[in-house]
């Protein structure tokens, strides 16, 4: 089954879709000051921002910015990128410098929808502003991943409606329905993107055709987010919080240190060019922490409002 949609205009997305709002800016001070901020909660997804130099969290009120763990900063905790208060359910960074989200407007916006589903969004300034792309009113994606596919992006998200996986080969164009599968978290593979992780409640899930087929990964952990790792690896982190690195080819798990809190959502963000050396961020009801050594040590990045 293919869903075509055209693409919407930036004008027919309401006020309260566009973040028009301005980021802090970071410098050379002090440590970031751990503390709630009022509306900073319910933490969804994790994604670096287009510049690598902080953290974006998509939240039951729109996305917010976070300082990056490990640098000194002026930042004093969460802010809110832009003006919209969208509940950003799914968020992913594209290969092109793009993100990509979905979810639900804020109350009061876009009454006239068939559904109160965004479809497929797109920023290209940091999630400053969202463009609808497709599906809007149609389409709730609760997970999102990009990858390269030849010259283009391949999109893969999972419509939480009908539990279906939607590809696009076209950067969210059109889509092409895929497997019925209960899935946590996608994870497509950056070289050969056919290959599709799936997280489930049954275990960990894999597709060599492009989502329309998946099977048990017999012997991995049972994970609930899983992203590229250090130095080639996955890393994932299971339902106690438990961190696991693997090999690609699924033959080999090593358990790690264990995250404070029972996670929401999950991020690997590598510091160099390789991969091999970086910071693994998760979120749970607490705020958000990060750990540069797979577990053994975690510093607090955000604290939510709860």
């Amino acid at each position: 089954m293919n869903i075509t949609d055209k693409r919407f205009r930036l004008a027919a997305l309401t006020a309260g879709l566009l973040l028009l709002g301005s980021c802090s800016g970071s410098g050379d001070g002090g440590p970031a000051v751990d503390r709630p901020v009022d509306g900073f909660s319910h933490i969804h997804a994790l994604a670096s921002d287009p510049e690598g130099e902080a953290v974006l969290a998509a939240t039951h009120a729109g996305v917010w910015r976070l300082p990056k763990p490990g640098v000194r900063t002026d930042d004093r905790g969460p802010s809110l990128v832009g003006a919209g208060l969208q509940d950003t359910m799914g968020m992913t960074a594209s290969p092109d410098g793009g993100l990509y989200a979905s979810g639900h407007p804020a109350p009061g916006d876009q009454p006239d929808l068939p559904a109160p589903n965004l479809g497929l969004l797109r920023s290209d300034d940091g999630a400053e502003t969202w463009q609808s792309v497709s599906l809007l009113g149609q389409v709730d994606f609760h997970t999102l991943d990009a990858a390269p596919l030849g010259e283009g992006v391949r999109i893969v998200g999972l419509d939480s409606g009908t539990s279906t996986v939607l590809v696009s080969d076209d950067q969210g164009a059109t889509w092409s329905a895929g497997a019925t599968l209960g899935a946590i978290d996608l994870l497509m593979n950056r070289q050969e993107p056919d290959i599709i992780l799936a997280t489930t409640q049954d275990g960990l899930h894999v597709s060599d055709d492009a989502g329309s087929t998946f099977a048990p990964v017999i012997g991995a952990p049972s994970l609930l987010f899983v992203d590229p790792g250090p130095g080639g690896t996955l890393v994932g982190i299971d339902a106690s919080g438990l961190v696991w690195t693997g090999s690609e080819v699924f033959d080999s798990w090593k358990r790690h240190g264990m995250a404070p809190g029972k996670p929401q959502a999950m991020a690997y963000l590598a510091d160099d060019a390789d991969g091999s050396a970086g910071w693994l961020l998760v979120a749970g009801e607490a705020g958000v922490s990060a750990t540069s050594d797979l577990g053994a040590t975690w510093e607090d990045v955000a604290t939510t409002s709860h």
